[in-house]
């Protein structure tokens, strides 16, 4: 005797409109961190720079890569703020862990797929040229780990936020 499973018809539209927004919701959570994150750090490069003395060393550039990097060198040991940006430079170093996720995010195609569960994954596809060659990544997301890489980088961004506000207030111009 044979035991077929047949798969499902999705045909239900409630679901998908349901699947979309939570994905859609999930990617917009996860970009407002990386966002706040970008804001922070921009404006304490620019506090930074303002600073007599030390704040000529301070880079000003458009990248957010850039400006992740010259923050990282102006608190890390030997660093012009690396007295002040003590916390920092461990927090901005565990962040960093997570801009591939802000690449995909911002910059891949998603393709969204639903189990018989009703459990979603996500299937992010970018396309980047490097060497004048295609470099293709890609990443598969589901529901539940969704949720867990949400509540790592909430919890990421908000301490590095409030480092670096707290390291502007101890950097005073």
């Amino acid at each position: 005797m044979t035991i077929e499973a047949a798969i499902a018809n999705a045909g239900d539209d409630a679901l998908w409109a349901r699947v979309t927004q939570e994905v859609n919701a999930w990617r917009g959570a996860c970009l407002q961190c990386f966002a706040a994150v970008e804001v922070a750090v921009t404006e304490t490069l620019l506090h930074l720079s303002a600073q007599p003395g030390r704040g000529q060393s301070v880079k000003l550039r458009h990248l957010v890569g850039q400006r992740l990097d010259d923050l990282a060198a102006l608190v890390n040991e030997g660093g012009p703020f690396s007295v002040e940006g003590k916390g920092v430079a461990s927090l901005l170093a565990e962040f960093r862990h997570q801009e591939g996720l802000r690449t995909m995010l911002a910059h891949g195609q998603a393709k969204l797929t639903v189990e018989r569960t009703s459990r979603w994954a996500a299937i992010f596809r970018v396309i980047a040229i490097r060497a004048r060659q295609a470099d293709r990544s890609t990443l598969v997301i589901e529901e539940s780990e969704a949720a867990e890489r949400l509540q790592q980088l909430r919890k990421v961004s908000q301490k590095l936020c409030s480092a670096l506000g707290n390291l502007r207030r101890a950097v005073a111009v």
